[in-house]
């Protein structure tokens, strides 16, 4: 639907799981290739993948910090937002988390709590725009 109306698809995800060495970098990355592969399938293409793997109590050393791409820090949106050209007006964010939401507002983007039926909420919000 989204890709239908021209949209552009971005997922910004903390993954301290790879800071805590619950899973690994390529662990993450091959997750996300058949995630990839099976959407490609059906016509759904994500535009960017910017993830966080920092986390202040991470086992992993190099990972056991502050970050502002860690959400609720803005950096990983930021980054989106330097690398495409985006209509902030057009834009929005869906998530789950206190954290999404603070992040969406520090970024200055529309915010909306992930709701059941997914797809009838991305409708009401974009012909509300």
């Amino acid at each position: 639907y989204l890709i239908n109306k021209k949209y552009n698809i971005f997922i910004v995800s903390n993954q301290a799981g790879i800071g805590k060495g619950i899973f690994s970098n390529s662990d993450f990355f091959n997750l996300h290739l058949k995630l990839k592969n099976y959407l490609q399938n059906k016509d759904i293409y994500f535009n960017d993948v910017q993830y966080s793997p920092f986390h202040p109590k991470a086992k992993i050393k190099k990972y056991r910090k502050k970050s502002q791409t860690r959400k609720p820090g803005n950096l990983m949106i930021e980054n989106i937002k330097s690398k495409w050209d985006i209509d902030l007006r057009r834009s929005f964010m869906i998530g789950d988390n206190i954290t999404d939401k603070i992040a969406a507002k520090k970024s200055k983007l529309k915010f909306f709590y992930s709701e059941k039926n997914f797809l009838n909420q991305v409708r009401k919000i974009i012909n509300n725009y």
